[in-house]
């Protein structure tokens, strides 16, 4: 039986706060139960193991960073892809390990798997093949991810004066730090060329070259 007022929502904003607190290795569902008062047996009623419950995290920082006033209004490929970037790094800066939570999750819940339907069936409509598809969704939710963390890595080292003296005279690390000092417009800089370079493709492909 269900502990009384126990349910996946509950369980996965205290998860979230652990997150914040010791970060995803530190992470467990005893954890988790001990804040929510429960005995951990409690919670294997709403998830069988950790796999579960990092998955339907994963499901709530990107639900909780969806911005649908930003979702695009045409059906466009290009669109789709750069509003998928935007919400997916943002959903990621906002909890410590967020990078490594999303890579270690599975989009298991019906709605995210019918939205990766949705966003790939659009992909293939507007010229991309099956496989192009894919990878143009794995090329840019990599990116946002992946550039996410490398943001919150840059923060954590600049806290570290010592590791600041001892590379911030090389010349080529000044450049890239220069560069990344601006993070929105680094951001957005690399997901247009991303993007352009998904244009010339499509743009070459045989079929649209007619």
């Amino acid at each position: 039986m269900p502990a009384a007022g126990l349910d996946r929502d509950a369980i996965v904003r205290v998860a979230l706060t652990q997150l914040d607190e010791v970060g995803l290795e530190a992470l467990s569902l005893r954890r988790v139960a001990k804040d929510l008062g429960v005995h951990p047996s409690a919670l294997y009623y709403h998830f069988t193991n950790k796999q579960e419950l990092l998955d339907e995290m994963a499901r709530a920082i990107i639900a909780d960073a969806l911005n649908l006033a930003d979702a695009p209004h045409r059906q466009r490929w290009d669109d789709w892809l750069v509003f998928l970037a935007r919400t997916q790094r943002r959903a990621v800066r906002t909890h410590r390990d967020g990078a490594i939570l999303m890579f270690r999750s599975r989009p298991t819940a019906a709605d995210q798997l019918a939205y990766l339907d949705t966003l790939i069936q659009l992909l293939i409509t507007d010229g991309f093949t099956a496989e192009g598809a894919g990878r143009a969704f794995s090329a840019v939710s990599g990116y946002a991810i992946g550039i996410a963390a490398a943001e919150q890595q840059r923060a954590n080292i600049a806290l570290d004066p010592a590791v600041l003296e001892k590379i911030g005279a090389h010349s080529g690390f000044a450049t890239i730090a220069e560069a990344a000092a601006a993070e929105d417009a680094a951001f957005e800089h690399g997901l247009h060329w991303l993007i352009e370079g998904m244009r010339a493709e499509l743009a070459a492909a045989p079929s649209n070259s007619a």
